[in-house]
């Protein structure tokens, strides 16, 4: 096994995961005016065996790599990590692997595509250092000032996005160049939020295990530290017409020794205030470190960052949006992805259902077959056809078949 992973042995862990919706499936398959048409990429920071994964020096290449696309008339929606790099040390050759989720309205009759000769936004990604020290209500608060700011110089935020940095000596600092605009006035410096021990290990080193066999968490070594990037879509003499704002996040979670083992969250609950508000659910912190000392709570803090769109004036017109959490196992043979959201999402967006946020997780296991599977949370919306308050509705996807990728319909 390698990894000393636990198997998907229960029914829990075995299914492809859980969908949480506000709205039933009917209403969920109800085509709207609004569809749209997505390209997933995966980027890998080593050479990667799978030809059709890209490789990059550094996150910030991925801006030059996404170029012809933007031509295109697409966008990039989420940009993630496929495993985030909170966690135990092992050598993991997935921990090197990023997606990015490009995406542009599907021209119809109602919305023809955008002339060729329409200005196109590009994708600015900079370095944003965080404090090692500063606590989550403190990153929230700094995060969303320095948004806001870029905001206001036609910036719409897109989300961060942490990076394992080596020391400098095997830094690509060139590949800055690619479409990053490095800003000092992000405040401090130091490893980014959710970001602690690291994956890799020294070659040939084993890993330290738990007694149930999970790997056991490690210090960093010297020189090592997580690194945190801010992701936009840059328009062209475009006035300010976005504001972000924070909103609590708080999951349970159980451990084996110091590893996460699960978590659960009330994902409708946490966001709904806001869908009925017209908001915009965007990025997530979640803070997966454990403190220090013997006491390991059984909950974790974060954040939400809510995008407003608009002059967001007192009394002007809100249209509340409907909501899809996907709690998906997204698995990886070798350094690819076997299975993921992927065609949950192509279904979905016949259906107007925009992706907003991807949230990684350092929860990981072995499936039946022994490839690696990590949890990971895909946030969609879509404008509700109606006001008035709706009651969720959860749907336990189990029964759909080893993993969401078979999947046809919704819940």
């Amino acid at each position: 096994m390698g990894c000393g992973l636990r198997k998907l042995g229960d029914p829990e862990d075995s299914s492809p995961g859980k969908i949480f919706s506000t709205l039933k499936r009917p209403q969920v398959e109800t085509k709207t005016d609004l569809a749209y048409e997505y390209v997933l990429l995966d980027f890998s920071l080593q050479a990667p065996s799978n030809p059709e994964v890209i490789r990059i020096n550094s996150i910030v290449d991925i801006a030059a790599k996404v170029e012809d696309y933007y031509l295109q008339g697409y966008v990039v929606g989420a940009l993630h990590p496929i495993l985030h790099p909170a966690g135990p040390r092992v050598p993991l050759p997935a921990s090197h692997l990023y997606r990015a989720v490009l995406l542009r309205p599907k021209a119809s009759p109602k919305r023809p595509a955008a002339p060729s000769t329409q200005r196109h936004p590009r994708l600015v990604i900079e370095e944003c250092p965080i404090p090692e020290d500063m606590q989550a209500r403190d990153i929230a608060k700094e995060l969303i000032q320095k948004i806001n700011a870029a905001a206001r110089r036609g910036m719409r935020f897109v989300g961060f996005t942490p990076q394992l940095r080596a020391p400098p000596r095997c830094c690509n600092e060139a590949g800055r160049d690619a479409g990053a605009e490095p800003d000092d006035s992000w405040p401090g410096r130091g490893k980014g939020p959710g970001s602690g021990p690291v994956w890799e290990g020294d070659p040939g080193e084993e890993s330290r295990r738990e007694g149930d066999g999970s790997p056991s968490p490690s210090t960093p070594r010297k020189g090592e530290e997580s690194m945190l990037y801010a992701v936009f879509n840059a328009f062209e003499d475009t006035p300010a017409c976005w504001s972000y704002q924070e909103g609590v996040l708080s999951l349970k979670v159980t451990r084996k020794g110091a590893v996460l083992s699960t978590l659960d969250a009330d994902w409708l609950e946490l966001t709904m205030f806001y869908y009925k508000q017209g908001l915009s659910l965007i990025d997530s912190f979640v803070c997966w470190d454990s403190p220090k000392g013997d006491h390991l709570p059984k909950s974790l803090e974060g954040f939400f960052i809510y995008e407003e769109e608009g002059s967001g004036l007192p009394g002007s017109p809100r249209r509340e949006n409907d909501a899809i959490v996907v709690e998906q196992w997204t698995v990886i043979e070798g350094t690819a992805v076997k299975a993921d959201y992927g065609p949950l999402l192509h279904t979905l967006a016949e259906f107007g259902w925009l992706l907003t946020s991807v949230l990684p997780t350092p929860l990981l296991r072995r499936d039946r077959e022994g490839n690696l599977a990590t949890k990971q949370v895909v946030f969609l919306q879509r404008s509700a056809a109606r006001p008035g308050a709706r009651a969720p509705e959860e749907e336990d996807t189990a029964h759909t078949g080893l993993t969401l990728q078979k999947q046809t319909s919704l819940l």
